[in-house]
């Protein structure tokens, strides 16, 4: 289950978080893809689209 408060979640959500950071050092944003975050962080794009925080 993908609570707010779960474990999985929430480091998911750090890799990628911590990547976006680490991507806006190099490019521009509109230069980052979510392939990009996806890539560099070792997760799928399902688990990207599952923690949007939107």
């Amino acid at each position: 289950m993908n609570t707010p408060n779960n474990k999985r979640r929430r480091e998911s959500m750090e890799r990628i978080e911590k990547t976006f950071i680490e991507l806006l050092q190099t490019k521009e944003l509109d230069e980052i893809s979510v392939s990009d975050i996806c890539k560099r962080a070792g997760l799928n794009r399902t688990t990207f689209y599952a923690n949007d925080p939107v």
